[in-house]
């Protein structure tokens, strides 16, 4: 039994130490209950808390003990009864995790036991002790969160304090030996514990438990005292760290357990078609009884039809061709081009109609009219970034405008597909330099901080490149001119 207890304490003590580390919150919650604080692993709030009460039969295990298992249960000439003695109290229990939790105990109760041999006497004691103990599911560890699915298996070890009253009579005429006085110790807590869920609330179940003293006085009697004189003081003075030269004293109990779940809307689990139906969006399961982890849902597997159906039923419009061609390559997209067929190098507002700009700027310049969205282009040669004849009055003219009524000017620089991506990134980006620089140094551009400047490569075509005429259109700095 000695054995039995030692592996038990030190399961328990092992947990407690390593509970830390394995109770973890999930890091992606799928629940609006999630409790980031939990010390469980999981989406969803649980009932962790619960309260127990206790009564059964009390045992007393020391020098003063007829047998090893079982109690003398009559007095006679020789003999005194040693069974009879119950204790009694109540448990606060707080599950941390699945595997692991934590109750704290109080009990009181009575010892009692005799000795005929060497020691010839009984004795007759009152109890009350409090422990705290960590505790660990052993039928969830061992078999799983679904098997023996209303039961809990519970092993547990702590510490607490005992505090004890004892007096030790001789068993010829019942003469007063020994007597503790209150005194109190010490004491380790180990034990077993079965409980069954019977409803939401209420689990019924037993618990056996057995208590070690660091003491060897609790039944007034010291391993070796075989004095039977009467003398109260000889012993009280003659052993002040109440230990005797005998194993220390053990006390335990056998008791029938209800315990009360607390927590709101409580749920206990149902079992449909052969499999435990959880619905954690009703209430809140009691941890004692629920993984954290068989609350989750598994994902959904698409066939591929289903997967086909959800593509087909989400995918986007296509787009109208028209929004990717300019065929006049005046900057307006088909689309919006109220005149797709304008003469290159033209100036456009933005439905695309051609604009006289010279016409615009006077009209512009002689109202104080706030500038308003005009598209124009700069065409290139092949491989080459320097600005034809042709555009450089255009240019001119979107300066002076610029410096008059303080427009904007936006820059997209484009080549063609005859190169590689990166040659075409760098002579687009050549091209709306030499634009810009145009604007500063030739046609006299006071703000260069209203030129915003993007270029593209051969990525944003407006027309045909297998054609040569399409070619030309793609190679262009289009110019769009903003308020």
């Amino acid at each position: 039994m000695k054995k039995v207890s030692q592996l038990i304490y030190s399961f328990a003590l092992g947990a407690l130490v390593a509970l830390p580390s394995i109770a973890q919150p999930l890091e992606q919650p799928n629940s609006p209950d999630y409790n980031p604080k939990a010390t469980y692993d999981g989406p969803y709030k649980m009932n962790t808390w619960s309260i127990s009460a206790h009564f059964g039969p009390s045992m007393f295990f020391g020098d003063l003990r007829e047998y090893d298992f079982w109690p003398v249960t009559k007095t006679s000439l020789d003999r005194h009864k040693e069974s009879g003695t119950i204790q009694g109290g109540i448990s606060i229990n707080k599950q941390l995790s699945y595997l692991f939790g934590a109750r704290l105990d109080g009990s009181l109760g009575n010892l009692r036991g005799m000795k005929n041999r060497n020691y010839a006497r009984y004795f007759e004691g009152n109890y009350a002790d409090v422990s705290l103990s960590g505790t660990v599911n052993l039928k969830g560890l061992l078999m799983g969160p679904n098997k023996m699915k209303r039961w809990k298996v519970d092993v547990y070890a702590g510490i607490g304090r005992v505090f004890y009253d004892a007096t030790a009579y001789s068993l010829t005429g019942g003469v007063p030996l020994r007597e503790t006085g209150k005194k109190n110790d010490w004491v380790i807590p180990t034990g077993l514990n079965v409980s069954y869920e019977l409803t939401p609330r209420l689990d019924l179940g037993l618990d056996f438990r057995l208590n070690h003293t660091n003491s060897d006085y609790i039944d007034a009697t010291y391993g070796g005292d075989y004095d039977l004189t009467p003398n109260l003081n000889a012993i009280k003075d003659a052993k002040t760290s109440r230990k005797g030269n005998s194993e220390l004293d053990k006390y335990g109990s056998g008791s029938i357990q209800l315990t009360y779940k607390l927590g709101k809307k409580p749920l206990k689990v149902k079992k449909v078609d052969g499999k435990w139906d959880y619905k954690p969006e009703d209430g809140y399961y009691n941890l004692r009884y629920t993984d954290p982890k068989v609350l989750l849902k598994a994902p959904k597997i698409l066939t591929l039809e289903e997967m086909d159906s959800v593509a087909k039923a989400n995918r986007p419009k296509d787009i109208d061709p028209r929004l990717l061609l300019d065929t006049d390559g005046d900057g307006v997209s088909d689309f919006f081009d109220k005149e797709p067929n304008s003469p290159a190098g033209s100036i456009v507002d933005g439905s695309g109609r051609v604009l006289d700009f010279d016409t615009y700027v006077k009209n512009a310049l002689a109202t104080g009219a706030a500038c308003s969205e005009i598209f124009a282009n700069v065409q290139f040669e092949t491989d080459k970034n320097v600005i034809k004849p042709e555009f450089q009055e255009m240019l001119k003219n979107v300066a002076q405008l610029m410096n008059k009524n303080g427009c904007r000017l936006q820059l997209a620089g484009h080549a063609d597909r005859r190169a590689t991506d990166r040659y075409n990134m760098a002579l687009s980006r050549r091209r709306v330099d030499a634009v810009k620089n145009f604007l500063i140094n030739e046609a006299g551009l006071t703000d260069p901080s209203k030129v915003i400047v993007d270029y593209f490569g051969a990525f944003k075509p407006i027309a045909d490149s297998a054609t040569r005429d399409g070619l030309q259109k793609n190679r262009r700095v289009e110019l769009k001119l903003l308020p």
